[in-house]
């Protein structure tokens, strides 16, 4: 018979049991002659002897082991030795040792799971409620509190021979354990030592929440150091704390706290949770408003440059007092002496002849200054004159001039006429229906005298027709020369009379240029003042960031007051409403 997946062990040979029984009564009842009263003797003797060695006969089932002695010593010992057997038989079956008073068989059941507990007694197989017992759940944690701990051990044997002999047990009549097995006082005590040293390494509230598992586990591993180290044989399977809480007299009190710390940690994740949720929120929405900032910041800068810029070209069109003249200036006055009326244009080809004379010292509007409109085109633009030296030139245009004034002793007032002479160019277009000619043309300008040929040196007496030169106009070819020519001219009208040259017709829309002493009526041009002050204001408001308050006042000149460490400026803004004038200028 033998265990499977376990050593194989010798086997009981009843045959040859009985043969040596039978050998041995055989040679006795020889001795004594045999027959008669000797061999009812033997009979008797060899019967007692078969009982007496059947007797030895045992048997292993699952789960169980046995320990054989011989004369009290497990065998294996010195006292008694086995031949090829060890002293713990494992294997399931039938077996036979020496029966007493030679030998001795403790047969155990080693893979039953036993249970102890601790701090209290179960009344369950009584039908009874759980006894406490406060000798031994009572321990003090490691923060010097006490606590009420109720704790159950599994355990079932490993080592059968250190289980039966290695230590004497006093045993406990109160778990019904006897003495001699380690089960008992040994087992206990070591599991409430180890118990005790696992608690006092603790404090109270670890003990009852967060390390119940960790003390569960911490005392499972001493307790099997404890009992090892005893030689106990005993193997923990599990170990189980079934009530961990303060002794009643402050039970409810503890709870109180421990309800209480458990709100507290309640409100608290309630509080990280709350703040893992509105710190993202918050940032996104700041993040928002920032990007909306700073959108609205470009935005505003951006309003503000325009603004600025339009407030420029707003104030430079009101401190710009010209006027674009009506024809093409010429050098007036020959000031270079070249003869050559497209060059030496200068400020002084400009003469006021007529305008206001308040105080009367002499006219009140004097020409400031001379732009050639046009010649900003670039490098490599050329300035013409004539609608002939435009159509010859690939990159030239035909400029123009604007004059510009200023009072002279005292403000100038919106609408106030003046007249300027200046030696120009006209560009005409032929009409329409010219044919062989002639024909008459109204000019852009009033005439003046050219030649001075009355004497008179009065630019407005003696006109003539001599005073008005032809300086292009279109050649057809049949004739030499230019083929039209001033005829004839009425000052009254400021009509020109041309000739058609003979043999030549002439074509509708073609161009030529008359040169004549112009006299331009201007007049001081009437600005749009609460444009200009709107303009002006909303401009200054976005450039100056010191500006404290806005003055709009309307009979009186606009300020704006601008505070600061040298105490409140005011600022006039924009023109009064009458009159204009440059000392008014922004």
């Amino acid at each position: 018979m033998f265990q499977p997946g376990g050593p194989r062990q010798p086997e009981v040979d009843f045959d040859q049991l009985l043969a040596g029984v039978k050998g041995t009564i055989g040679s006795i009842a020889a001795r004594l002659g045999g027959g008669g009263v000797g061999g009812v003797i033997v009979l008797a003797i060899a019967l007692i002897a078969v009982l007496w060695l059947a007797s030895g006969i045992y048997r292993i089932g699952p789960g169980e082991e046995v320990a054989q002695r011989r004369f009290g010593a497990i065998c294996g010992a010195a006292l008694a030795p086995c031949s090829g057997t060890s002293g713990v038989v494992t294997q399931t079956g039938l077996h036979w040792w020496w029966p007493g008073p030679i030998g001795k068989t403790d047969k155990i059941k080693v893979t039953e799971t036993r249970r102890m507990e601790l701090g209290f007694r179960s009344g369950a197989d009584q039908g009874v409620a759980d006894v406490q017992v406060p000798v031994e759940g009572l321990m003090i944690s490691g923060d010097l509190n006490i606590v009420d701990v109720q704790m159950v051990v599994q355990y079932d044997i490993k080592d059968l021979v250190g289980f039966l002999f290695r230590v004497n047990d006093p045993g406990e009549d109160a778990r019904g354990i006897p003495p001699g097995n380690p089960e008992g006082r040994t087992l206990k005590d070591a599991a409430e030592a180890a118990l005790r040293l696992v608690v006092g390494q603790r404090s109270i509230e670890d003990v009852l929440t967060e390390q119940r598992t960790a003390v569960e586990s911490d005392t499972k591993t001493r307790l099997q150091d404890i009992l090892d180290n005893y030689q106990t044989g005993i193997n923990i399977v599990s170990l189980q704390l079934l009530k961990t809480q303060a002794p009643e007299e402050v039970f409810e009190s503890f709870e109180d706290v421990l309800r209480a710390r458990q709100e507290q940690e309640t409100r608290v994740n309630e509080a990280l949770a709350y703040k893992n949720n509105i710190i993202p929120r918050a940032q996104g929405d700041a993040e928002r408003i920032k990007r909306e900032a700073e959108a609205f910041a470009q935005a505003r800068v951006a309003r503000a440059r325009g603004e600025s810029s339009r407030f420029i070209s707003v104030l430079e069109q009101f401190r710009d007092h010209s006027i674009e003249l009506g024809n093409v200036l010429q050098d007036t006055n020959d000031a270079d002496g070249d003869g050559d009326p497209a060059t030496g244009i200068g400020l002084g080809d400009v003469t006021m002849i007529d305008g206001p004379d308040v105080d009367g010292d002499g006219i009140d509007i004097l020409v400031s200054s001379l732009t050639l409109i046009g010649a900003e085109l670039g490098e490599g633009s050329e300035c013409l004159f004539t609608n002939a030296d435009a159509a010859d030139g690939d990159s030239a245009v035909l400029c123009t001039f604007s004059v510009g004034y200023d009072g002279q002793n005292s403000a100038l007032v919106s609408g106030t006429g003046f007249s300027i002479a200046y030696l120009g160019n006209e560009i005409l277009t032929l009409p329409s229906l010219v044919g062989t000619g002639p024909f008459e043309m109204r000019l852009n300008n009033p005439v003046l005298d050219t030649d001075n040929a009355d004497g008179d040196d009065n630019v407005t007496t003696g006109i003539s027709a001599a005073d008005i030169k032809l300086v292009n106009g279109p050649d057809g070819g049949k004739a030499d020369g230019v083929d039209i020519s001033v005829n004839g001219f009425d000052a009254r009208t400021n009509v020109v009379t041309f000739r058609v040259q003979a043999g030549e017709t002439l074509r509708a829309g073609d161009g030529f240029t008359v040169q004549y002493l112009n006299r331009e009526n201007l007049k001081v041009p009437a600005t749009s003042e609460v444009t200009q002050q709107r303009l002006y204001l909303e401009a200054i408001e976005t450039i100056l960031p010191g500006i404290n308050k806005i003055i709009v006042s309307p009979g009186t000149e606009s300020v704006i007051i601008l505070g600061g460490r040298d105490g409140i400026t005011p600022i006039p803004v924009g023109p009064s409403q009458s009159p204009v004038g440059p000392s008014q200028s922004p």
